[in-house]
């Protein structure tokens, strides 16, 4: 008389969520920036300077998210479709309190220069 063993195998995990936000949010402490600019940067507008800001442009966390939306966006502007000199652009004030947890499609669309420009009215 044999009886059956119980099922022990091991079974893979299920694969990570691949939702519109971001594969790779990354450690906001682990991007090289000094403490205080990431936590200003974390709080969110009115908290951080524009120098803090310009320094999260310079993070490994947003060269893959620029890149990410680019390719999301089909390298052109969302506005009159050029592929030359191409932004990435926060959608409103909102979206700067979504530093380094940006929600591609909620937050960030694509603007080549001209019109990036146009939208803050300086062209």
């Amino acid at each position: 008389m044999s009886t059956s063993a119980p099922d022990t195998a091991v079974r893979p995990s299920p694969a990570p969520d691949r939702s519109p936000a971001l594969a790779y949010p990354g450690d906001p402490f682990a991007q090289g920036l000094p403490r205080d600019v990431t936590l200003r940067l974390l709080a969110g507008p009115g908290r951080f300077t524009a120098a803090d800001l310009q320094l999260y442009l310079t993070t490994i966390h947003w060269e893959v998210t620029r890149g990410e939306v680019l390719r999301m966006f089909g390298h052109a502007c969302m506005l009159c479709s050029s592929p030359i000199s191409l932004q990435v652009h926060h959608r409103g004030r909102e979206a700067y309190r979504w530093l380094f947890r940006e929600i591609v499609m909620r937050h960030l669309t694509v603007l080549c220069s001209r019109c990036h420009r146009r939208h803050h009215g300086k062209g």
